[in-house]
């Protein structure tokens, strides 16, 4: 069985078109787990109507965002493998039964399928990586250095999961979860099939964050991720500009010169920054 999880806050206009597109994957096998996320829209009178029995539905009692959701989908899910989809966003229709072949055929721990990127002016955008197979530390070099820091296109055996939880920020929540998957993944499949569309919206969470937000969780992404190879390969440091990239991060902090209004929103993600940085300076002197 694969299990599908679907995240879903203020998606009224999307959420049936995206749960209908796992409903009609030519792969039958399936649980398709939604966590809606206290919307504020009527996106949960909308899955109150849903009565396909593939279909469970979790109702957060307070909003967690899209990191802690994710995560709840995921330890409830019982498949063997998991594909996580936004609300908004929906799949073709054979996507997970060409994934999931490739997974049995070459006993893969992630398998990965191309994107279609929806503009908001009705333009479309394929994304596509051929055909191929990845072990080694090109998981880690081939991937980065492509930008492929997308999570959702992928099968990713429920094993993984259990080694590397989906982090519970609210934001850049993706990368510091799928670039451990690869490390520890016995080889990553890529197939030639473009079957996830990802809906391009600007007002969306992503596509609408200030300098200093971005900024700040992508400065707690690297943080994470270079503690995660200085654990266990310090070798892809230098494959992999994290120190760069985290120095980076740090410059456009101080540049947006944050103020107590600015930090406010994200009080507990500047304190864990702050401390990582003070305990980061007193390691190097």
């Amino acid at each position: 069985m694969i299990s599908i999880v679907i995240t879903a806050y203020n998606v009224a206009p999307w959420i049936e078109e995206s749960i209908a597109s796992a409903c009609r994957q030519t792969f039958k096998e399936l649980e398709i787990i939604v966590v809606e996320d206290c919307s504020t829209d009527n996106t949960r009178e909308i899955l109150s109507q849903i009565k396909d029995w593939r279909v469970k539905v979790i109702y957060n009692s307070t909003n967690m965002g899209a990191g802690a959701s994710r995560r709840k989908g995921i330890e409830a899910a019982e498949g063997e493998y998991i594909l996580l989809l936004d609300g908004d966003d929906w799949l073709e229709d054979d996507f997970i039964e060409t994934l999931y072949n490739c997974a049995k055929e070459h006993d893969a721990d992630i398998v990965s399928g191309g994107i279609r990127i929806a503009n908001s002016d009705g333009s479309w955008e394929g994304k596509s990586y051929g055909n191929c197979i990845v072990e080694g530390r090109e998981k880690l070099t081939r991937f980065w250095g492509e930008r492929i820091v997308f999570m959702n296109n992928k099968l990713i055996r429920r094993e993984l999961h259990d080694m590397v939880p989906y982090c519970k920020r609210r934001f850049i929540e993706d990368t510091p979860v799928i670039i451990p998957q690869l490390f520890f993944a016995n080889k990553v499949v890529y197939t030639d099939n473009i079957g996830y569309n990802y809906r391009m919206r600007p007002g969306s969470l992503t596509h609408s964050a200030t300098r200093f937000k971005n900024a700040l969780f992508r400065a707690l992404c690297a943080a994470d991720l270079i503690r995660f190879f200085e654990k266990h390969d310090k070798e892809l440091l230098t494959a992999i500009p994290l120190a760069e990239g985290y120095a980076g991060c740090i410059s456009e902090i101080k540049d947006c010169r944050p103020t107590k209004e600015m930090i406010e929103p994200y009080i507990n993600e500047w304190i864990e920054f702050s401390t990582g940085l003070i305990a980061r300076l007193e390691q190097e002197e």
